[in-house]
């Protein structure tokens, strides 16, 4: 096939047929056509990245189109062949990724195809090792590559291994050696004639492939603390995409990083970030990193900044928030970080404050008042809410429910006085205005003249805060600000004045993202008018995003409870929602449960409802991100909360259970259901903790929509307990 052109046989393949990440592949022959020319090759490897790889995805198409684009790199056709051989070990290495996870069996399906795909991609590029450049130390990667991480010492092809021999035994110039070493070292082959000399690299190619295989001797974690600037300079010689050596060492073999990374003698920022990596995805290795973390924050030269930054990603253990406290009292400055073209402005007291206050620590005030007070930019705080994630200081406060703190609500208030920043978009006054609205009243009394007086300057926040307080001494100052026709600001005005002509004078506004606060507040939930409105909101048919659908739900209440009838004529749309299984399906369930409680529903309606939800359990809903693991959750729980009996096997009622705690956004609802089922059957139960004991043994952490190891902990300390019970029930 590497003599075969690409063009005059990839029209074999009925692309149409096939999906990548925009639709039908049938755009994928020319993009594989477009490597030919340099002209096209650029735009075309994009396109087959985003398109057929999109963001480590597999699609039908992504296996086939990589055996064309190797039968192209192969036969030496495309005008960048280091590019065309990186974009085929990101195939190998995405392959992996899907094998390390559990998989749906079309998925796994996929998977298993894309794996035997990888055996003809190796000997297609074959060739390629016995050239000079890049393409060819990719080559002799993909050899190794084409076999599963854990096919432990599989027979290979004498083919493959003389074929690597040969080359690293000829002393190519630049990486191509260490590549065929560390293939040759990764496949469990004799490498003993291509170290014959003892070159420094070589071996040093040999160890690290031996590492990252997990088959090391002690005497090689030695070797790679001796010689750690050679690895450094080693190891993006032999994996696909390592640019920070301990970040891959964490993720390839955390055993061994745990033992290098802290016996390294000059602890630099990546070392440290290795030791986070280390901590975040190894259970078992977490206490020795966070050790040796917590020795390097002792040192008198450690940055408190970068200790800060490594540390609030830590369990919250009683050592770990000291230092945060001890690292706060050492920052002085401010700082920015940038992302992409945008800039914000960042403070790391902010950041421990925060860890702080969500460990429970009641230090939490202290640092963020600190920073609130002295910094210039206090107004346009960002904070870390995770490890890749910021968020307005205000904004994250409320959203972790931030308790009023007298010093606190002093620092905001002078934060407040400082001069606007020049870009608009780096003001976080409006979110600190709304973290002081969050807070009772009696607390902020000092705060209420203040706020007062920015209502031209941030109308929507000041207002909502002032009506929250219920302060009707600010009621002409807030009907001032109302003149400006905002929906938001009309509706705090009403719930001052709790004037009906004020409440449909908000009506007439652009209500457009503020329909959840005119239903959350309105006085007279009879008002003709506002029915109507909720009518409307309702419509004909399921909305077809989020806050829409959120917004039905709370009009469907509204109604059904002036009105019992309205129960009735509301259900297709209730039922709609509940059958997608797409948010918000706790709320639209919620209701159906209330809506039965109350006897507002037809028997038809309830058998029907009970009939659904039924099917949300035994059937998965889905969309294209695969299923909507809320969904069945939700259903079950409803089901027990009907006192009616689980449909499906009790493996189907594991899969739910197990899919939903290893889910980041499901997995509160997924623990609530474990417990609830405590009470179930003895073979759901036992099904159960057959899916779950291997969740709570196993080294990885789950994953989390914040910061993984602290997420992680509060999920087994909520789980080991339940699976006890449901092991002695």
């Amino acid at each position: 096939m590497n003599g075969v052109h690409p063009r005059s046989r990839t029209g074999e393949i009925d692309w149409s047929a096939l999906e990548h990440a925009y639709g039908d592949a049938s755009d994928v022959p020319g993009w594989i056509e477009g490597l030919e020319d340099s002209a096209t090759v650029e735009q075309s490897l994009h396109e087959l990245w985003g398109a057929v790889l999109h963001q480590g995805t597999l699609y039908d198409s992504t296996a086939p189109a990589m055996t064309w684009i190797a039968a192209a790199l192969g036969a030496r056709r495309t005008a960048d062949a280091e590019s065309t051989a990186w974009l085929l070990l990101m195939f190998a290495d995405t392959v992996s990724d899907y094998e390390r996870i559990d998989n749906d069996a079309e998925t796994a399906a996929l998977v298993r195809s894309a794996r035997a795909e990888l055996t003809g991609i190796a000997a297609l590029v074959r060739p390629l090792i016995y050239d000079d450049g890049p393409e060819a130390a990719a080559a002799a990667l993909l050899q190794s590559a084409a076999l599963p991480a854990d096919s432990g010492k599989p027979a290979v092809d004498s083919t493959v291994i003389d074929t690597l021999v040969v080359r690293a035994a000829s002393r190519p110039a630049g990486q191509v050696g260490q590549a065929c070493v560390a293939a040759l070292t990764t496949l469990g082959a004799d490498a003993t004639s291509a170290l014959a000399d003892r070159d420094p690299g070589l071996v040093m190619a040999g160890t690290l492939a031996r590492v990252a295989s997990r088959r090391e001797e002690p005497s090689d974690l030695d070797a790679l603390i001796a010689g750690w600037e050679l690895a450094v300079e080693v190891a993006p010689n032999i994996a696909f995409g390592v640019d920070n050596l301990p970040e891959w060492l964490s993720a390839v073999n955390p055993d061994a990083a745990a033992h290098i990374l802290a016996k390294l003698p000059v602890p630099d920022e990546s070392t440290i970030g290795g030791l986070v990596d280390v901590m975040l995805g190894s259970r078992g290795n977490a206490p020795a990193a966070v050790r040796r973390l917590l020795a390097i924050a002792a040192l008198p030269e450690s940055g408190p900044e970068t200790m800060i930054a490594a540390l609030r990603q830590c369990p919250p253990t009683p050592e770990v928030r000291d230092a945060l406290v001890t690292l706060a009292e050492q920052v002085t400055s401010a700082g920015i970080s940038t992302f992409g073209s945008s800039s914000f402005d960042t403070d790391a007291r902010v950041d421990a404050g925060f860890a702080l206050l969500r460990a429970g620590d009641g230090r939490w005030s202290r640092p963020l008042a600190q920073a609130l007070l002295t910094n210039p930019a206090a107004r346009g705080l960002m904070v870390a809410t995770s490890a890749s994630a910021r968020s307005a200081l205000g904004y994250a406060l409320v959203r972790a429910q931030a308790p009023a703190a007298t010093l606190l609500t002093a620092a905001i208030l002078q934060a407040l006085r400082q001069t606007p920043p020049a870009d608009p978009s780096r003001d976080g006054a409006g979110q600190l205005i709304a973290l002081l609205g969050s807070w009772p009243g009696a607390a902020t009394a000092d705060a209420i003249s203040a706020v007062r007086a920015l209502l031209a300057s941030a109308p929507k926040q000041a207002a909502d805060a002032l009506a929250g307080w219920n302060d009707t001494a600010s009621i002409g100052h807030v009907r001032e600000a109302a003149r400006g026709g905002d929906a938001t600001v009309l509706l705090a005005l009403a719930r001052l004045t709790k004037n009906p002509n004020d409440f449909h004078r908000v009506l007439d506004a652009d209500l457009r993202y503020t329909e959840s606060e005119v239903l959350a507040h309105w006085d007279d939930r009879s008002d003709p008018r506002f029915l109507d409105w909720c009518r409307g909101l309702v419509g004909a048919e399921p909305a077809t995003s989020i806050p829409e659908r959120g917004n039905q739900l709370a009009a469907l209440r509204v109604l059904a409870e002036g009105d019992a009838r309205e129960a009735a004529l509301g259900w297709s749309i209730l039922r709609g929602i509940i059958d997608a299984g797409t948010e918000p399906i706790e709320d639209a369930v919620r209701l159906a449960l209330d809506w039965r409680a109350g006897q507002l529903l037809p028997p038809e309606a309830v058998a029907d409802s009970s009939a659904l939800l039924a099917d949300l359990v035994i059937t998965d809903r889905k969309n294209y991100n695969g299923p909507l693991i809320k969904a069945g959750v939700t259903a079950t729980m409803a089901l027990l909360d009907l006192g009616l009996p689980l449909p499906g096997t009790p493996a189907r009622i594991a899969k739910i259970v197990a899919r939903a705690v290893t889910d980041r956004w499901a997995r509160d609802l997924g623990l609530r259901l474990t417990e609830r089922l405590t009470s179930a059957p003895a073979a759901v139960r036992g099904a159960v903790v057959k899916k779950l004991r291997p969740l709570v043994e196993r080294d990885e952490r789950f994953d989390s929509t914040d910061d993984i190891a602290v997420e992680d902990e509060r999920a087994l300390t909520r789980l080991v307990p339940i699976l006890h019970a449901l092991e002695s029930a």
